[in-house]
C-alpha cells in the first residue's frame, strides 16, 4: 500500500548510503510522526558522490536549479540542481522532494 512505501524510506536510503559512499541521502519525517505505522514523509535530499565528483572534475560553470509541483497523493515540489558539460549536455547533481519551495527546505 502507499503507507507501507513510506515505510520503507529509511531502509532506502541506508540502501543508498551503503551502496554509494559519500553520498549525501537525507530523508525526514515529521519529529511528532515516531509509531511505526504513522510515519509522515517531510522532505528528502540526495546527491550521489559520483555526480559530486564529476562535476568538481569536468563539468561547466553553469549550475541551474528548476523545479515542478508533485500532483496526486503524493504532493510537494520535486527540486532539481543541473550542471552543464562542455558537450553541452546537463547533469542532475543533487534533488530534493519536499512540502514545499522555501529557504528552509533547500
Amino acid at each position: 500500500s502507499f503507507l507501507d512505501e513510506y515505510n520503507k524510506l529509511e531502509e532506502y536510503a541506508q540502501e543508498l548510503r551503503e551502496s554509494n559512499p559519500g553520498s549525501d541521502v537525507v530523508i525526514q519525517i515529521f519529529k511528532n510522526a515516531l509509531e511505526e505505522d504513522k510515519r509522515r514523509f517531510l522532505r528528502m535530499y540526495l546527491c550521489f558522490q559520483a555526480l559530486m565528483n564529476g562535476f568538481k572534475i569536468g563539468l561547466g560553470p553553469f549550475i541551474g536549479l528548476d523545479g515542478t509541483f508533485l500532483k496526486g497523493k503524493c504532493q510537494g515540489m520535486l527540486l532539481v540542481v543541473v550542471a552543464q558539460d562542455s558537450g553541452k549536455h546537463f547533469y542532475s547533481l543533487a534533488w530534493a522532494v519536499l512540502h514545499k519551495e522555501n529557504s528552509r527546505t533547500w
